[in-house]
C-alpha cells in the first residue's frame, strides 16, 4: 500500500512541476495508480469523476460566472464603482474605501474573487490611478478587497465544500455575510490610516453627484438583495438563484443598459463554457484523486495522526489555518477543496467543529492565498491591470494581508462569528 500512495503522490507532484494543468494531474495520477498497480478499477475511477460532475447543486458555479461577465461587460460593474465613490468619496482615502463597498456589493452577484480582480479591478485601479494613488497601491487594494467576494454569498467555494460535505448551501451563504462584512471594515481601517499618512486624495462631499449615481446604479444594486434575499427567504434555492442572477445581469446589460450586443452576450457565454468546462474538470479530476486517497487508507490515517497529536479542538484549528494558508498560496482553491474535505469530515465528527464555521474558516484561508505571495493569482491579475512587476505587488500586498488575518482568526477561535446568523435565520 506504501508502494501506491508513493506512486499515486508522485505522479501528482512531477505532474504539477513540469506544468500539467492541476485538472489533468490529478486524473491523470490517479489513472496511472489504478492501472500500475491492479488493485482499482480504472471504470471506478470513471465513475466516480461522472458522479461528481452531474451534481445538481454544481449547476450554480457556470451561471454565477455568466453573470459576473454580463455585469463586468453590460456597464454594471462601472455603475456600482461610481455610486460607491459618491458614498466614500469625502472620507481619506476615498476611492480605496469605494474599492472595498463595490467589490461588498459585487460579491453579492459573481461569488468569485477572480471574477472581481478581473472586471470589477480593471474599473478600481484606473479609477484610483487617474485620482493621484500609487499604483501599487491601487493594485493591493484591489486584491485584498477581492477576497471578499467568495466569502459573501454567493460563493463558488461553498458550492464545492457543501456539496462535498452535504451541508445546506444556502447556510453556508448565510454564515459567510458576517465575516464578509468584517474583512470590509478591516481593510478599511487600514486604508484609512495609509491615506492619512500619504496624503492621498478625497472628494468634497456632494449630494447631487450621490443622488445621481444612486439613481443610475439602483437596479443594479438590487441584484445581490434579490439574489440573497430569495435564498434567505426560501423564494429559491442557490442554484436556482444563480440562474435568476444570469437573467437579471441580461435585463440590465443588454434591455435596460443597452451596454451589450448579443454578439457580446454569446462571446460572453462561450468564455463562460470554457471557464466552466476548466472548473468541472479540476473537480472531476479532485474527485478521482482523492477517491483514492480514501480508499488506499490514507484518510484514516492521517486523521488519526492529527487526532493523536492533540485532543484540544483550537489547536486543531490552529493546523487546519496553517495548513491550508500555505495549500492555498500553491494550489486551486477548488482542488484543494475537493481533495482535503474526506479528511475533514472525520475531524469535524470526532472534535465537534461546525461544518458551517470550518467551511468559511478552510474558503477565507484559500481566499486570503489567492493574493498572497509567490503565486497568488489575484497578485498577478491586479499587477498586469496597475502595470507595475510582480515584485512591487509583492511589497505592496504585505500590510493588507495583516487585516484579513486577523479576521481570519478572529472567526476560528469565535463562532458565532459565522454560526450567529445562520442559527437567527433558523
Amino acid at each position: 500500500m506504501a508502494f501506491n500512495v508513493v506512486l499515486l503522490m508522485g505522479s501528482f507532484l512531477v505532474m504539477m512541476i513540469v506544468g500539467v494543468p492541476i485538472g489533468f494531474s490529478l486524473s491523470i495520477s490517479a489513472i496511472v495508480t489504478a492501472l500500475a498497480t491492479g488493485q482499482f478499477q480504472p471504470v471506478a475511477i470513471v465513475q466516480r469523476m461522472i458522479g461528481n460532475s452531474s451534481s445538481y447543486t454544481l449547476l450554480a458555479i457556470p451561471f454565477f460566472i455568466l453573470a459576473a461577465k454580463l455585469m463586468n461587460t453590460g456597464g454594471v460593474t462601472r455603475r456600482i464603482f461610481r455610486c460607491c465613490s459618491a458614498w466614500t468619496g469625502f472620507i481619506p482615502g476615498g476611492l480605496g474605501h469605494a474599492n472595498v463597498v463595490a467589490s461588498v456589493v459585487f460579491s453579492g452577484m459573481s461569488g468569485s474573487a477572480v471574477a472581481d480582480a478581473g472586471g470589477l479591478g480593471q474599473i478600481e485601479v484606473d479609477a484610483m490611478v487617474d485620482e493621484g494613488f500609487d499604483p501599487e497601491f491601487s493594485a493591493a487594494v484591489t486584491a485584498a478587497s477581492a477576497t471578499i467576494g467568495p466569502i459573501i454569498p454567493p460563493s463558488v467555494p461553498m458550492v464545492v465544500y457543501g456539496m462535498m460535505t452535504e451541508v445546506p448551501v444556502g447556510t453556508l451563504f448565510i454564515g459567510g455575510m458576517v465575516p464578509g462584512l468584517m474583512l470590509a471594515v478591516a481593510t478599511s481601517i487600514l486604508i484609512f490610516f495609509i491615506a492619512k499618512k500619504r496624503g492621498y486624495p478625497t472628494h468634497k462631499f456632494d449630494l447631487h453627484e450621490i443622488w445621481v449615481s444612486t439613481k443610475e446604479a439602483f437596479v443594479s444594486l438590487l441584484t445581490p438583495v434579490i439574489i440573497i434575499g430569495g435564498i434567505w427567504t426560501g423564494i429559491f434555492s442557490p442554484t436556482e438563484a444563480a440562474c435568476v442572477a444570469s437573467l437579471y445581469a441580461f435585463f440590465l446589460s443588454v434591455i435596460l443598459y443597452k451596454e451589450m450586443t448579443m454578439k457580446q452576450v454569446l462571446e460572453a457565454i462561450k468564455q463562460t463554457v470554457a471557464d466552466s468546462a476548466g472548473i468541472l474538470i479540476i473537480i472531476c479530476g479532485a474527485a478521482a484523486f482523492s477517491w483514492l486517497v480514501t480508499m488506499m487508507g490514507m484518510t484514516n490515517a492521517l486523521s488519526t495522526m492529527l487526532t493523536s497529536l492533540t485532543s484540544n479542538k483550537y489547536i486543531m484549528l490552529l493546523i487546519l489555518n496553517i495548513a491550508f494558508l500555505i495549500i492555498g498560496m500553491f494550489m486551486e482553491a477548488l482542488a484543494v477543496l475537493t481533495i482535503t474535505v474526506p479528511f475533514l469530515i472525520p475531524l469535524m465528527s470526532s472534535f465537534g467543529i461546525n461544518p458551517v464555521h470550518l467551511g468559511v474558516v478552510l474558503v477565507l484561508n484559500l481566499m486570503i492565498g489567492l493574493c498572497t505571495p509567490p503565486v497568488g493569482t489575484s497578485l498577478f491579475i491586479c499587477a498586469k491591470t496597475a502595470k507595475i512587476s510582480i515584485e512591487q505587488m509583492y511589497k505592496a500586498i504585505l500590510p493588507f494581508l495583516v487585516p484579513l488575518l486577523i479576521v481570519l482568526f478572529m472567526i476560528t477561535y469565535i463562532p458565532g462569528c459565522v454560526t450567529w446568523l445562520p442559527g437567527l435565520f433558523g
